[in-house]
């Protein structure tokens, strides 16, 4: 794996990492955490340097790891045979969850900024119903918490709503 020091270097989440992220396991400090959720492959470390001005950005993506929650991002991840989802529609989520979400995590990337990263990750990880109800629970708290999102947090329910009943949301 290549240093963390080479500024070049595009850490990602091994597949630990993520579920310790969407579990919200407490285990790990809160700036270690904040690393981690933004290590997605396709950041560079002079990247999360400049995102993390306060933190050695180095010694803790060498302590993420060591701790095997970090990898090496420059290369395709090889997924497991059993793990291979079929890329048609995916029985268990709702039926146009996929643009939903998209939607839904374009908005939460436009009004929440870094604090986005948290819901665009239940949003990606959903697999079943409850799971994308509950992420799209969590991004109308978000967008209805945020001073720029609140007044539109609304609408662009209804909107992902009516993405999800297959109709436009224009």
């Amino acid at each position: 794996m290549p240093s963390s020091e080479n500024l070049d270097f595009v850490p990602r989440k091994t597949s630990f990492g993520a579920r310790l992220i969407a579990s919200h396991d407490a285990s790990l400090p809160s700036g270690l955490r904040r690393l981690l959720l933004l290590a997605d492959g396709q950041r560079t470390v002079f990247t999360l340097m400049q995102m993390m001005p306060d933190r050695d950005v180095a010694l803790d993506l060498s302590d993420l790891t060591q701790r095997g929650l970090l990898e090496d991002g420059s290369h395709p991840m090889p997924v497991p045979h059993g793990d291979r989802m079929d890329t048609s529609a995916d029985p268990d989520l709702p039926d146009g969850w996929e643009s939903a979400s998209g939607f839904m995590a374009t908005r939460a990337r436009e009004t929440l900024g870094v604090m986005a990263i948290d819901v665009i990750d239940a949003l990606e990880q959903a697999n079943d119903p409850e799971a994308a109800r509950v992420a799209m629970s969590q991004w109308y708290r978000a967008m209805r918490g945020s001073r720029e999102g609140r007044e539109q947090a609304d609408v662009d329910r209804i909107k992902a709503a009516s993405i999800l009943r297959g109709q436009s949301a224009s």
